[in-house]
């Protein structure tokens, strides 16, 4: 079984924002979960049998090459508190709201529930309905209305709430743009991510 990944991929003005961020946490509070990844939005992660058929499952689809780039906004910083996933506070940069990132996550998720067995190996840790019948039905919980794009910084255990440091993270100012026309899928093996193959978004 493997645990892989669809991400989506800045440019080097939106990655060196949030490395910067990444070291003042490492700085202040040590190794924390997110910190070692590389800088992208998940748009989905799932566990399936074999590589090779998520591969073939794109090989074979029909894929337009002049797709139209979509335009991201990162207007402000967020935090999840009490993430359900690391049962931390998980710092993030948040993507202002559009449609088109949402279908995009919804046709991948489609194609590749309809081609390949998806295995749904987390049933039970999901206490949220929604996020249940979202994870019984594509094999990841954060689809549709309730999915909110960002990038994340890290997760961070063991403080309050209201820290002084989620405090300030909040209130810094974020102008950040770019166009995005593809997503790259990775093999997920721990902290450690291997690049499979690239394809445009449908």
């Amino acid at each position: 079984m493997y645990k892989i990944a669809a991400f989506i991929k800045f440019n080097k003005k939106i990655e060196k924002k949030i490395y910067t961020q990444k070291k003042n946490v490492k700085k202040i509070f040590g190794k924390q979960i997110y910190l070692d990844h590389p800088v992208h939005l998940t748009l989905f992660t799932l566990y399936i049998n074999k590589i090779s058929e998520l591969r073939n499952t794109y090989s074979q689809l029909k894929v337009k090459n002049k797709t139209k780039p979509i335009k991201i906004k990162i207007t402000s910083t967020g935090v999840f508190l009490n993430d359900p996933l690391t049962k931390g506070h998980t710092l993030f940069f948040n993507l202002r709201k559009n449609i088109f990132l949402n279908k995009i996550q919804m046709n991948h998720l489609k194609i590749i529930n309809k081609n390949i067995k998806i295995v749904k190996k987390d049933k039970n840790i999901f206490k949220d309905t929604i996020y249940k019948k979202n994870y019984n039905k594509y094999g990841f919980p954060f689809v549709g209305k309730i999915w909110i794009p960002h990038v994340t910084v890290a997760s961070i255990k063991k403080i309050n709430s209201d820290h002084l440091f989620i405090k300030n993270f909040l209130k810094i100012k974020v102008d950040l743009k770019d166009l995005i026309n593809s997503i790259e899928f990775y093999k997920i093996i721990k902290n450690k991510h291997y690049f499979l193959f690239k394809t445009k978004y449908i």
